[in-house]
């Protein structure tokens, strides 16, 4: 996305959060995408959203598979972690990082995939997926309310961060 543009360009110098700890060697962009671009590889159209947060420029792809005649709607989302350090509510990061991140996990909330995949294995259970789908196929992969759960875990930290930035006690469980 546009806003991830000057990142990749400089290799990451300069990061909100890691300055230079972690540059690559720059890249050159050779298309920048919007919120709603659309791009194909092979068979396969993927919508790239916006859902900033993690980066500015995050981007959640959602795209369409076939199987055996039956069409799944595939997600992967991204923007609505963060890592540690991010400061998003005192002194935040960047400018605007609290509402890009509530933004992002509205927008995710309102995605409804059949599959989805993530930037780690484990937030999906890609080994125990991939073996179970040697036996169960494409139904292996389904996992709506993991989806759910995924989201709803990344709102709630999210939200706990920012109560703890502001000094909002935690209330204790029931």
């Amino acid at each position: 996305m546009k806003d991830d543009v000057a990142a990749m360009e400089s290799g990451d110098k300069d990061d909100f959060k890691y300055a230079n700890d972690f540059v690559y060697p720059p890249v050159k962009v050779d298309r920048v995408l919007r919120d709603g671009d659309t791009i194909k590889m092979g068979d396969v159209l993927l919508t790239a959203y916006h859902t900033p947060g993690h980066t500015r420029g995050a981007t959640t792809w959602i795209g369409n598979i076939v199987v055996d005649g039956k069409a799944y709607v595939v997600a992967f989302p991204d923007g609505a972690g963060f890592n540690p350090g991010y400061r998003l509510a005192k002194n935040p990061s960047y400018p605007g990082i609290a509402d890009d991140y509530r933004r992002t996990h509205h927008m995710l909330e309102m995605l409804k995939p059949d599959i989805w995949l993530a930037q780690h294995n484990e937030y999906y259970d890609f080994e125990d997926k991939r073996q179970r789908a040697q036996t169960e196929g494409v139904n292996a992969w389904m996992d709506a309310e993991g989806y759910r759960r995924f989201v709803a875990e990344k709102k709630r930290a999210f939200e706990d961060q920012v109560d703890d930035e502001m000094g909002v006690p935690r209330k204790a469980a029931k």
